[in-house]
């Protein structure tokens, strides 16, 4: 992330908020988002602007970069919120990247991991099926999967809302 710089960011999902720190370095300013009021308030968790809520519903300025690691792996249900992405690892992460397309700014864009152990593909044709463009930008190989960075910018001219 040392090459993206801007004015606003967001971190969807951010947990601890390692991601949302290292993005302070490069954004004026940077906010993180995450479902757990606990892992907001965690000692050690990362100090910046932080909000309690599902995706990124609860804001309505706009970023030039949105990050999200979501919940990713492929269950029949959910049983651990930080793990587990639902059937093919879609229902989860597509839910937060719905949120959140709406918050970029024209010519932003939102950068989002998954595995090659979900239905990846399916993912990114529900996420064009919105109206943004998605494709992949990198892949890792690690252990028993691929982890796949996924670059979503919204389409020239498409105003994407709920």
């Amino acid at each position: 992330m040392r090459d993206l710089r801007g004015g606003c960011a967001l971190d969807v999902g951010c947990s601890s908020g390692y991601l949302a720190s290292s993005l302070s370095g490069s954004f004026d300013f940077v906010v993180g988002t995450d479902i757990s009021l606990r892992a907001l308030i965690e000692p050690g968790c990362w100090t910046g602007d932080r909000i309690c809520c599902d995706g990124a519903g609860a804001i309505s300025c706009r970023f030039d970069l949105i990050v999200c690691n979501p919940p990713y792996l492929a269950t029949d249900r959910i049983l651990v919120a930080s793990t587990d992405g639902g059937p093919g690892g879609i229902p989860v992460p597509l839910k937060m990247i719905r949120s959140a397309i709406p918050l970029l700014k024209p010519g932003g864009r939102l950068l989002f991991v998954t595995s090659s152990l979900s239905d990846y593909g399916t993912l990114i044709k529900r996420i064009v099926g919105l109206g943004a463009r998605a494709g992949i930008l990198a892949r890792k190989k690690i252990f028993f999967e691929e982890l796949i960075l996924v670059e979503v910018r919204p389409k020239q001219g498409l105003e994407h809302t709920d």
